[in-house]
């Protein structure tokens, strides 16, 4: 077969030249040859029958030089520099597609040749005066370091796709092509660590067995949530000094201290996101200054200050061993554990020079605050223990491992139950993992933080922060809407099977199901406008009735046609059919889109009376819009079936619902035309692939990380402990929680 060659040699150059590869199949295995090849250091890829492809997302010259790569969707594995390759599953459509070299080769595209690349081929349009396409190249020319990965990947999608230089502008060589494409690849992996980006890595690459595995998670400091904290502050206070019904200096009793940094669509507990700097720091200072007043005092908590705080405040002279109780018995609360003789002498001797500098109240609140602020106090410690295995991994030490279970399934610290398994060793083995796993996801205290998953995945708690002026008076009702979602969810994890199919199939609804009648006002409008949205009639008791129920109009398929879904991607006018579509390519399908080039005016055609969404968006066809708007447009118009408050309707502007549109993946069982939203979601409802990108959603959440190509065993894992279970969410939690990625380690 006829192979390209690209031959890399020392000084960075890169040529091209024709060569054959043989294959001599043997049973199960192969052997392949190269002829008529340069004699130095080379890659041999074959263009496949259909399109070229080399596991799109990783980095095959980087792999070679361990003369050990895979192309995983033909089955392929090559062994070593003598080429011998194993068939693992026989290619149906393209042939063998990798020839390893034979002899060791040194390979290095400097960052500078990039913004060579483009200021030869790109800059003559694309600078500040032209800025075609909206598109100002010369910041990435300047500094290619701080090039967002969104201008990364649409750099990446034109010169893959050859859109670009245009056709009548001197074209770059395909080696340069290469060269560049390589480059921008390798530039993406390094962002697919960060939040919001996961996507960027290749998908199949994740679902095949590797070779070897060796799946871990660095060590690392992860702060503590603002739900943790949240609960901590009211455990050591014993008050409500946080509460669920708006806390003191923060919204919805979450402290700005440990305010969330993450992007939009990202889940927001993401380790590697958040640290304490200048500003957070002295707000976290202020509020365990107040936590060590109310200690102190003991305000708000029935039984008064604790008996060693008692004791300081009632005595005239602070001795050692008064010191010695408070330390101790605050230790105890805020770490979970004794201090240490050096913690113990180092604390007693802040506070014995603070009460020679200030007053007793002062002094003592000092050392409690101290206490506070440790770093095992405002951070999760997971760093392993223990002599590392061969591939560098250490186990998470038992009290690390409790710390980290708990905080995973609940927003709360390790209970006595859990305490007590680390005590008994219980935690050395999978099996007794698995058992504190079960029990924490069988307790009413893991609800709210798995809610909280499906409130951050499939984001309709956005519903708060849509606009809608008066002239759409329709009583939406957020909060009330949100209650309505996650009932929904609620019900379907209480049955706990084919859980991702009846999340996106559900027919039924809970409508203000947990609502009250406060006021005439109040139920007139829930009648008028609320109930309708679900398709149900004014008449419906929301009250008394049981729930869920089927809609009497139109029909519903699963959270995303729940009215607070619909409702969180519409904005004051319209459904924003853009941003849904987004949605479904990127948490469903497991796809990338760039975000709006800065510059870009994204704005549809205004209202003009007549034209419907669908007919307004034509902008997003030219040719500069549509690389990326047929990744979504098709997707999210499905949605068209519903107005912009989630209420069924049958027409537009008078004129029939169009709600037709295209599923485009590069999958079979997906791909091809859709009548409207409800084959859409049914057809996603049953693919493999949309089990998989959740079960990359999932272990982002729990892991708070993203996944990397070494997780592809804690991932295939999960997915098959899925679907052993039949569907059942908890199994597959648990499968992530007790894999390597979750339990090791490295430094």
């Amino acid at each position: 077969m006829r192979c390209r060659f690209y031959k890399f040699v020392a000084d960075d150059k890169l040529f091209f030249s024709e060569g054959i590869l043989e294959v001599f199949e043997d049973g199960k295995t192969c052997t392949a040859k190269v002829q008529n090849a340069p004699d130095e250091a080379l890659i041999a890829i074959e263009f496949a029958i259909t399109r070229t492809s080399y596991m799109p997302g990783t980095d095959p010259f980087e792999v070679f030089k361990a003369a050990t790569i895979v192309d995983f969707r033909l089955g392929l594995v090559a062994f070593g520099s003598n080429c011998r390759m194993a068939l693992l599953s026989k290619p149906s459509d393209a042939a063998l597609l990798i020839s390893v070299a034979l002899m060791p080769f040194v390979y290095s595209t400097p960052v500078k040749d990039l913004p060579a690349f483009l200021d030869t081929h790109c800059a003559s349009c694309h600078n500040p005066e032209k800025r075609k396409g909206k598109l100002d190249l010369s910041p990435v020319i300047a500094d290619l370091s701080g090039t967002s990965s969104e201008k990364l990947i649409t750099l990446l999608d034109v010169l893959e796709a050859g859109d670009m230089p245009p056709e009548d502008e001197p074209q770059p060589s395909d080696q340069e092509r290469a060269a560049a494409i390589h480059v921008l690849s390798k530039m993406l992996l390094s962002s697919a660590e960060k939040p919001g980006h996961g996507n960027l890595l290749d998908h199949q690459t994740l679902f095949t067995e590797p070779q070897v595995r060796r799946a871990a998670t660095p060590a690392r400091l992860w702060r503590m949530s603002p739900y943790i904290f949240r609960n901590y502050a009211n455990d050591m206070t014993k008050s409500a000094f946080l509460n669920r019904n708006g806390g003191r200096d923060g919204d919805d009793d979450l402290h700005p201290a440990f305010a969330y940094m993450t992007p939009e669509h990202a889940f927001r507990d993401h380790a590697e996101a958040h640290v304490f700097e200048e500003a957070t720091s002295e707000i976290l200072f202020d509020v365990c200054w107040q936590l060590a007043g109310l200690q102190y005092s003991g305000k708000g908590r029935k039984e008064g200050p604790l008996k060693s705080f008692q004791a300081i405040k009632k005595t005239g002279q602070v001795t050692r061993e008064l010191w010695t109780n408070l330390i101790q018995t605050q230790f105890e609360i805020a770490l979970r554990r004794v201090a240490t003789k050096e913690e113990l002498a180092e604390t007693i001797a802040l506070g014995e020079k603070m009460l020679k500098e200030t007053d007793k109240v002062t002094a003592t609140r000092s050392v409690l605050t101290a206490i506070m602020l440790r770093p095992d106090a405002v951070y999760r410690f997971e760093i392993g223990q223990g002599r590392p295995d061969k591939f560098g991994r250490s186990r998470l030490a038992d009290l690390e491992l409790a710390h980290s279970l708990a905080f995973a399934l609940t927003d709360d610290a390790p209970d006595p139950a859990m305490l007590a398994s680390v005590e008994a060793g219980e935690l050395n083995t999978r099996e007794g993992i698995s058992r504190q796993v079960t029990r924490l996801l069988e307790s009413p205290t893991s609800h709210e933080r798995i809610i909280r998953f499906f409130e951050e995945y499939f984001e309709y708690p956005r519903v708060t922060e849509v606009f809608k002026d008066k002239s759409h008076p329709n009583y939406y009702r957020p909060e009330t809407r949100i209650a309505d979602a996650n009932n929904l969810i609620a019900y379907i994890l209480k049955g706990d099977q084919q859980v991702i199919r009846r999340l996106l199939t559900e027919d039924k609804v809970f409508a203000a199901s947990g609502a009250t009648t406060k006021t005439p006002f109040f139920a007139n409008m829930m009648k008028k406008y609320y109930l309708a949205d679900f398709g149900l009639p004014a008449d419906f008791d929301w009250k008394s009735a049981e729930q869920p129920v089927l809609p009497t109009t139109g029909r519903r398929s699963g959270i995303l046609t729940h009215p607070a879904w619909l409702l969180s991607f519409s904005d004051n006018e319209k459904n924003q059919a853009i941003q849904r579509g987004r949605w479904v390519h990127m948490k469903l399908l497991g796809g990338n889109i760039p975000d709006t080039p800065i510059g870009v005016d994204a704005v549809l055609p205004e209202f003009d009376g007549v034209s419907t969404l669908r007919d307004r968006m034509h902008v997003t066809r030219a040719k500069y819009c549509w690389r990326c708007h047929e990744r979504m447009d098709p997707l999210g118009l499905t949605f068209e079936q519903f107005d912009d408050f989630g209420r069924w309707r049958e027409n537009e502007l008078g004129k029939p619902i169009d709600a037709t549109g295209k599923i485009e993946i590069g999958d079979p069982a997906l791909d091809g035309p859709a009548k409207d939203v409800f084959e859409m979601l049914e057809r996603l409802s049953k693919s493999e692939r949309v089990e998989q990108v959740f079960t990359r959603y999932v272990f982002r959440y729990f892991l708070g990380r993203n996944e990397t190509y070494a997780d592809a065993p804690t991932l295939i894992d999960a997915h098959k402990a899925y679907r052993d279970s039949g569907g059942s969410f908890k199994a597959l939690v648990s499968s992530i929680i007790n894999s390597d990625s979750f339990l090791l380690r490295t430094q």
